[in-house]
C-alpha cells in the first residue's frame, strides 16, 4: 500500500509540471548575478530566472561569460515555493532557450 501511494505521488508530481503554462519573453542576456541568470528586455526590465533545465545548461554555458550581450528568446515557467522563513517565493525555470538568428 505505501509504494502504491508513493508511486501515485511520483506520477502526479511529473505530470504537474509537464502541464505547467509557459511563458515567453525576448531578451538580451546580462549575466550570471548572485545566483540568477539575469536577462534584460527592450524596455529595460530585468528578468531573474534561479533555474535552468538541464538540456538548455547544456547547450548554453550561461555561468561564462561567452553569451553576455547576446539576444534570446526565452521560455519559462513560474513556481510557488516556500522559503525558509515559510513565505511563498516566485522561482522561475528556464525551460527553453533560443538565439534568432
Amino acid at each position: 500500500m505505501k509504494s502504491l501511494l508513493i508511486v501515485l505521488f511520483v506520477a502526479v508530481s511529473s505530470l504537474t509540471s509537464y502541464g505547467q503554462d509557459t511563458s515567453t519573453m525576448n531578451a538580451t542576456y546580462v549575466g550570471y548575478v548572485d545566483g540568477a541568470y539575469v536577462f534584460s528586455d527592450s524596455e529595460g526590465y530585468n528578468a531573474e530566472f534561479t533555474n535552468i533545465t538541464d538540456n538548455v545548461a547544456n547547450e548554453f554555458d550561461l555561468n561564462s561569460q561567452k553569451f553576455v550581450g547576446k539576444q534570446f528568446t526565452i521560455t519559462f515557467i513560474v513556481d510557488t515555493e516556500l522559503d525558509e522563513d515559510d513565505e511563498e517565493i516566485q522561482v522561475s525555470t528556464i525551460v527553453e532557450l533560443l538565439m534568432p538568428m
